[in-house]
């Protein structure tokens, strides 16, 4: 198997890039990850790294079997799953390096996988979802939280009472965002802004672009985060 290329780990700076074949049945190809990582395990030796799928689209499901997998046979710690989309690889890797790169492992909290309806996840410090919050499953912390999915569900943050918490998401449609006691109305920015600011987005190829939402003023503001500067910045007026 020595000239096998089903499975092909490549090194980069903030991680690690796993090319899989497309056509092997998974079972097979979760054995030569394993047999790939295992053997591979004293150059690799114990890092905290992000992973990159590329040539194979995984469920959530099997991108679970691949990091449990992972961890059985290295001493990798995966702690971000990220799509082989450049800019939002690009995009997701500099938030959680902006937003969470000051917190220590006593600090943050990581969820691997989607927070499903029914499901709650609570922790007193910041936390970084590797997945989706669906529509019935809810999060809260006492810190910022970073969702590398959609918030589609509640997400609440700063419930130590942070004024300076903030939310990121891929995307959000949510049935609740809360920072600390404000809960987000949509019904406080009226129709005519709405229309300007949804016509602001498209001009700016920001439609699609992740979402920050951050406290003002007793208010809750939800901005794109434009990909070619990250800029944290929630003043509405420069979309309007």
């Amino acid at each position: 198997m020595k000239n096998d290329t089903s499975v092909v780990v490549k090194g980069y700076k903030d991680g690690i890039l796993l090319i899989l074949d497309a056509e092997l049945p998974f079972e097979a190809l979760l054995e030569r990850i394993r047999k790939k990582f295992e053997d591979s395990a004293k150059f690799l030796g114990s890092a905290k790294l992000a992973l990159t799928f590329s040539g194979r689209n995984l469920s959530v499901p099997e991108q679970k079997d691949v990091l449990r997998v992972i961890s059985e046979v290295s001493d990798l710690e995966i702690i971000c799953v990220f799509d082989n989309d450049e800019s939002t690889e690009d995009v997701l890797k500099m938030t959680v390096d902006n937003v969470i790169s000051s917190l220590s492992n006593q600090t943050g909290k990581f969820f691997f996988g989607s927070v499903t309806e029914g499901s709650h996840v609570e922790t007193e410090n910041s936390m970084v979802i590797v997945g989706n919050i669906e529509k019935g499953g809810s999060v809260s912390c006492g810190g910022s939280l970073v969702v590398l999915g959609a918030i589609l569900g509640s997400a609440t943050a700063g419930t130590n009472g942070n004024r300076d918490a903030l939310i990121f998401a891929s995307s959000v449609d949510a049935e609740h965002l809360q920072i600390v006691k404000t809960v987000y109305d949509p019904d406080s920015v009226n129709e005519k802004e709405k229309k300007k600011l949804r016509k602001a987005e498209l001009k700016a190829h920001l439609d699609r672009a992740a979402r920050l939402i951050t406290l003002r003023d007793d208010e809750l503001i939800i901005v794109p985060v434009e990909e070619d500067t990250l800029r944290f910045d929630s003043d509405l007026s420069e979309l309007l």
